[in-house]
């Protein structure tokens, strides 16, 4: 794959602004906010991991305002289309979104021509959780530790193949390929799940993947893992060591996801949806619902997340020149 930049500017000057249009508002909101059903979209189809997360958020901010909660699924582009659609709705608090950090801090870097602006076109209103992706392998292959995975692999000398499911699989590889000094060919794939069924199979030699779907095949003997990209130890996971652990610190990418709303929402409603976030982080059941799924809970304030989101689109800058990805 080559590698063609096109938004060095987003990386740039965008970067720069987006702090300052954390709390953009475009006036006072509603005393009666909500007084209509809010909307909130995730750009990923019904009945998947993405869904089932922002439902249990959604229910417990219908029970916390009191109002009514609709979950809009619009699935397509990686998350483009509903992070578009959410982009043109009207900035008033009743249409938001709940998405990843690949899809609104990394697309922009991976897709051309995005009809949006990740750091113009939306204000950050809070975290919901992380989720770590971890190194996962066939367990008949020979090595018990990420040392010992790098040796075989070198041993190779690029003849060995890794899956790459989604872009968070895939700059994951080639940051692990660049600490480890290795080559490795990518094989893509549409669904995580195909990529370690071949990895079970023995077609491939590794594979990053969710801790979700990767932790149950372990827990089945079916693969084996050997690191987790999360700052921490997963609690779900507690014996698996951290990259940082395992000596390949620049494999950081752990997914985060977030809500956001359109420029120009006013300030007070941002305030008010962002406080019913960090209740529902708080509440016992949703870390324990949380760590069943591989991910923790992420409490941050509007300007946090705002950071992070800063933080991850430079991240994804470094990542598609390293993978040399062009955008597709």
């Amino acid at each position: 794959m080559r590698i063609n930049i096109r938004n060095g500017a987003l990386a740039g000057g965008a970067l720069a602004g987006l702090a300052a249009l954390t709390l953009a508002g475009a006036g006072p909101a509603r005393a009666d906010y909500p007084d209509r059903p809010i909307h909130v979209v995730v750009g990923f189809p019904a009945g998947g991991g993405a869904d089932i997360l922002v439902r249990w958020y959604t229910d417990k901010m219908a029970a916390l305002s009191g109002g009514t909660v609709v979950v809009d699924n619009k699935p397509g582009a990686g998350g483009n289309i509903g992070s578009d659609a959410v982009a043109k709705a009207r900035p008033d608090g009743y249409t938001l979104l709940m998405t990843n950090s690949s899809a609104i801090g990394g697309n922009g870097f991976i897709y051309k021509n995005l009809p949006f602006d990740a750091a113009k076109d939306f204000v950050p209103v809070g975290s919901l959780s992380q989720l770590g992706f971890v190194l996962a392998i066939n367990p008949a292959t020979k090595a018990n530790t990420v040392a010992e995975l790098t040796a075989l692999l070198k041993a190779k000398n690029g003849r060995s193949t890794f899956g790459a499911a989604t872009t968070t699989s895939l700059a994951s590889a080639e940051q692990y390929k660049a600490a480890g000094g290795f080559a490795s060919e990518a094989v893509s794939y549409k669904a995580m799940a195909q990529s370690l069924s071949d990895l079970t199979g023995g077609q491939l030699d590794f594979v990053w993947a969710d801790a979700v779907l990767a932790s149950s095949l372990a827990s089945a003997g079916k693969v084996k893992l050997l690191a987790v990209t999360t700052p921490r130890r997963l609690g779900a996971i507690p014996d698996l060591p951290t990259t940082i652990e395992a000596g390949i610190p620049s494999v950081d990418i752990a997914p985060w996801w977030g809500t956001f709303a359109p420029t120009g929402t006013p300030k007070d409603v941002i305030e008010k949806v962002s406080g019913w976030l960090n209740q529902i982080n708080a509440m016992p059941e949703t870390r324990e619902f949380l760590l069943k799924q591989g991910a923790e809970p992420l409490v941050g304030s509007p300007e946090a997340t705002g950071k992070l989101l800063t933080d991850e689109m430079a991240r994804w800058e470094k990542i598609t020149k390293l993978a040399k990805i062009e955008p597709q």
